[in-house]
Formats: C-alpha cells, structure tokens, sequence
C-alpha cells in the first residue's frame, strides 16, 4: 500500500470531529526508528498554529496487517488530534514560538 493510500484510507475511517489534512512529501526521514514509515497529517486551529500528527507503521506489514491495525491507528491519531484541540491558543502559541530563552532584561 502507497502512502496516499494509507493516508486515504485513514481519512476514510476518522470520526466525523476529526478534522484533519494529509500531507506528503518530507524530504527529511522523522523516524526515530529505522525500518519504519510514517504518513502524516496537520490539523490546524482557528489561531493559525498547526499540529503535525503522524502514523508510523513497519515496513515489513502486508496490507492486511495494515487493514487489520487501522482501528488502532485511526485511535491513536484521533487522539493525538483531539489533545491539540483542547489546548488553549496561549498553549499553541507557545508551541509554536517553541524554547524562549531568557533575555536576562
């Protein structure tokens, strides 16, 4: 299975709340774990910050293994999703301004 498909299929099966974009084409290989892929998705918030969720899954799994976890996966990321939406605006804007470093003023 192609990443967009796995994308797709996920996008298929979240829960109606879940508002969520794919997105593709990282150059950079986020995985901490070697043998691993990941697809991933952003979901955004009216304050202009944007969470990116991914879904890691083992290269070695056929499309049925794939097929059988997807419960699983779409949980996870609903979840992941649901987290980045019940924090406040002042939270994502720190997330977003990411480490402040004192200025010692």
């Amino acid at each position: 299975m192609e990443d967009k498909e796995l994308q797709n299929l996920i996008l298929e099966n979240l829960g109606g709340a879940v508002k969520l974009r794919p997105l593709s084409g990282f150059e950079i290989d986020f995985s901490a774990n070697a043998g691993f892929r990941k697809v991933f998705f952003a979901s955004s918030c009216d304050c202009g910050v944007a969470a990116l969720l991914s879904v890691e899954i083992d290269e070695s799994k056929t499309d049925s293994d794939i097929g059988n976890a997807l419960p699983s996966l779409v949980e996870r990321l609903e979840r992941q999703e649901k987290s980045f939406r019940n924090m406040d605006c002042s939270m994502h804007e720190m997330m977003n301004r990411g480490r402040v470093t004192d200025t010692g003023s």
